[in-house]
């Protein structure tokens, strides 16, 4: 392994969750948020629950694998990439728990697992808009971290997308 890449169990865990949160984004906004509260909705509640189970257990991974395995070297703009990997860390965890405090609040937890009924509609629920709110802003962090990442690679050509294993070190 290079010192200049992440670790590949990094690596792995970083583009599983990008599919997870990606898949999560997409499917939420535009097919969940669509369906009426009815029985066709439940299977596409119950995928979106486990995916966004497991975007939360790989952003926790991550952390613990940052704190245990040794970074590669700083590229240009460091502290503002911090800041945009914490805040981007920090939205996943909170989508994730506020996805899971909806889930308990509203029932839906038993009516897609156990056979119970769905609310009549989430947004009676107060984590409800959270939830959207964070799911819009984990939209514009990821934009940021995409578009940082084709800057860094494109413009000033330091080939940082290697780091998490796209091209050669």
């Amino acid at each position: 392994m290079s010192t200049w890449r992440y670790a590949r169990s990094q690596i792995a865990i970083h583009w599983l969750a990008a599919l997870a949160i990606v898949f999560l984004l997409v499917t939420g906004t535009f097919v969940l948020a669509e369906l009426p509260n009815t029985t066709p909705k439940v299977g596409n509640l119950r995928i979106h629950m486990i995916v966004g189970l497991l975007a939360g257990a790989l952003a926790v991974s991550r952390l613990v694998l940052r704190r245990r395995l040794p970074a590669p070297p700083p590229a240009a703009f460091e502290r503002m990439a911090r800041a945009g990997h914490v805040a981007l860390n920090i939205v996943v965890l909170l989508l994730a728990l506020s996805g899971m405090g909806l889930a308990l609040k509203s029932g839906a937890l038993d009516a897609v697992f156990g056979g119970g009924a769905l609310p009549e509609d989430f947004e009676a629920y107060a984590l409800r808009p959270v939830h959207g709110l964070l799911s819009r802003l984990a939209m514009a962090l990821i934009a940021l971290h995409v578009v940082a990442a084709l800057y860094h690679q494109f413009v000033l050509r330091d080939r940082l997308l290697a780091r998490v294993g796209l091209g050669k070190a």
